[in-house]
């Protein structure tokens, strides 16, 4: 229900490892709801394809996501809210510059404590 709704933020890292794949780490801070309140580092590999003279990017990630959900275990105060858990994400860029460009993602994070969500994130990027 909408009780279970936040606003999520993140950051990542991306790079480019061979022509049709990338690597990335990141960070991802989904809120704090009803449901969940969790965060963590995520690590993902990336196939990848580029159009348009490479202005345009899409892509599929799989991965894993270290995370401390608070909620997991409300009846323990510390040590057994740390997990690991998949994640499988689809992004798409677009480079409206040589080194700026728009990402959005939707990640799906799989968990064993049935906590599964739905992350979507848009944001700037910068290409060093």
């Amino acid at each position: 229900g909408p009780q279970d709704n936040s606003t999520a933020i993140g950051i990542e890292y991306r790079r480019g490892i061979a022509r049709y794949l990338e690597w990335t780490v990141g960070y991802i801070d989904e809120g704090d709801n009803t449901a969940i309140n969790r965060k963590g580092i995520t690590t993902q590999l990336w196939p990848k394809r580029s159009f348009f003279d490479d202005r345009l990017t899409l892509g599929v990630g799989l991965g894993v996501y270290l995370a401390v959900d608070k909620r997991r275990n409300p009846e323990s105060d510390i040590g057994n809210d740390a997990f690991i858990a998949g994640l499988i994400t689809v992004t798409g860029s677009y480079y409206f510059s040589r080194r700026f460009l728009i990402r959005t993602s939707l990640s799906r994070t799989i968990t064993d404590y049935n906590r599964d969500t739905d992350v979507i994130l848009a944001g700037l990027g910068y290409r060093f």
